[in-house]
């Protein structure tokens, strides 16, 4: 049973971590989309766009990593 709630708990913290993440996406997103409509391509619309990339990379980590944690979850009993 322990290794049931520790598994779930894992899963969570991981969902939260993804929550954390768009969140992040989302913020950042809306201030590249400020800078182009005001056509300010200084070094911060670039180092912003970069910084999307590697979040949205981290997502997918996160997002497979939760899969599997998920299927592990059936051979837990």
């Amino acid at each position: 049973m322990a290794d049931l709630d520790r598994a779930k708990d894992f899963i969570n913290n991981i969902r939260l971590y993804m929550t954390i993440v768009v969140a992040i996406v989302l913020s950042i997103g809306s201030g590249v989309a400020k800078l182009y409509n005001a056509d300010n391509f200084n070094y911060l619309f670039y180092a912003a766009n970069i910084l999307i990339l590697i979040l949205l990379l981290i997502f997918v980590f996160l997002a497979k990593l939760l899969h599997k944690k998920t299927n592990e979850l059936k051979d837990i009993k």
